[in-house]
């Protein structure tokens, strides 16, 4: 049985596999090269209240191990642990002194909750979703068929598919033969 496949069908398969390895490299050079903070599993982050942080607020001073503000993706836990003498707040949570609170990051979002512990009173957090394997692989789902479709007609511009070997042969034997009967 012989399966004729047309050039344009056999183009496009080609160029459909070139377009998934180029979407691949691209894809995941992309995402090696701008990894961000929040392409990690969730985690448990710890934020010490010092001795001695209520006297340097109430001076208007900041406490030196305390960040401005904080990153953490879906899922991530702060875990606030009070080693100060007085009780703090952060937002919902009452920290007595000697004891720790904690909170689950479950919206992605940027926060700005009140607090007891920075002179300003307000601590920010940014909660950011998660990179997964799922949202990878929906950008090269996404991605594949844009690119296979310009590289198809691209390659069809630059590289016109013409007549095969076989079909090339055949037309010089009708011509050849049409020359020796006419």
């Amino acid at each position: 049985m012989n399966l004729k496949i047309s050039p344009y069908v056999r183009r496009f398969w080609l160029v459909l596999a070139f377009s998934l390895v180029f979407v691949t490299l691209v894809n995941e050079g992309a995402h090696l090269v701008l990894k961000e903070k929040t392409d990690r599993p969730t985690e448990t982050v710890e934020l010490v209240i010092p001795a001695g942080t209520a006297e340097r607020v109430a001076a208007g001073e900041e406490p030196p191990s305390i960040p401005k503000e904080m990153v953490f993706v879906i899922g991530d836990r702060l875990l606030v642990r009070n080693e100060d003498s007085v009780p703090h707040e952060l937002g919902a949570l009452y920290i007595p002194p000697g004891s720790s609170a904690s909170l689950t990051m479950d919206d992605a979002n940027k926060y700005t909750l009140g607090c007891t512990f920075t002179p300003s009173r307000y601590l920010n957090f940014d909660v950011r979703p998660r990179t997964t394997a799922l949202s990878r692989l929906q950008a090269f789902v996404l991605a594949t068929p844009p690119t296979t479709m310009f590289f198809f007609v691209y390659s069809l511009l630059l590289f016109p598919v013409g007549k095969d070997r076989q079909q090339q042969k055949n037309d010089e034997a009708a011509e050849s033969a049409l020359k020796t009967t006419g």
